[in-house]
């Protein structure tokens, strides 16, 4: 059996965790030495963690939905005779430099 891969954004999702509890804590510890005030930092410092990972969670989320996403226009694309238009192949990266440099909005 082949070993799978993590979708894009679920290993965000599953270090936002730890990340946030890190970052938290090491920034709620020089706080509460800054503040000479251990409990009053730690405080601080859980509730940066909690953004930290909240940040991770959404930013993870909406990159599996991404990657959900193109993986089904790919599959639409295939069963319907695998033709794509202009806009998708430059949307994806596959555009010639020349088309971009000709065209001034990008």
């Amino acid at each position: 059996m082949a070993a799978q891969e993590p979708r894009p954004g679920e290993m965000m999702q599953r270090v936002g965790l730890g990340a946030g509890l890190a970052i938290g804590m090491g920034v709620g510890v020089a706080m509460g030495v800054a503040f000479d005030n251990m409990g009053l930092g730690i405080g601080i410092g859980v509730a940066i963690g909690a953004g930290v990972m909240v940040a991770f969670t959404a930013a993870g989320r909406r990159l599996s939905d991404d990657a959900r996403r193109a993986e089904e226009e790919r599959r639409a694309s295939e069963a319907a005779g695998g033709q794509h238009s202009e806009a998708d192949e430059q949307r994806n990266g596959d555009g010639t430099d020349a088309d971009r440099r000709s065209d001034p909005s990008s």
